[in-house]
């Protein structure tokens, strides 16, 4: 099924009124909307949503240690958006535990 979404960029500052080409859940293609105070033209960083949103090298996790030296090989594995955001959770219930937020007096 293909379906043309109307929406805007947020790939720069600009907003540009888009027509988003979607098949399948798939982003497929990004076009000016004429109709849209912004959508004259797209640049090209809009015109490259599919690729950027879509490509398969997105998400990656360094698996070696960081170090503060240049590694020439960093070992970069991919991982799943569930995966990236367990990650992310965990780090940050980690932080809290170890000292939490700074709390403001409720208002």
């Amino acid at each position: 099924m293909i379906e043309e979404k109307v929406g805007f960029c947020t790939l720069c500052k600009s907003r540009c009124g888009t027509i988003n080409v979607v098949e399948n859940g798939w982003l497929k293609k990004v076009v000016p909307n004429p109709d849209h105070p912004t959508g004259k033209a797209v640049c090209l960083k809009g015109r490259s949503a599919p690729e950027i949103v879509h490509n398969s090298r997105r998400l990656r996790r360094r698996s070696g240690a960081r170090r503060r030296r240049v590694i020439p090989d960093p070992q970069w594995v991919q991982v799943s958006w569930d995966e990236a955001l367990d990650e992310i959770a965990d780090r940050l219930k980690g932080h809290v535990a170890r000292g939490g937020p700074s709390q403001s007096p409720s208002r």
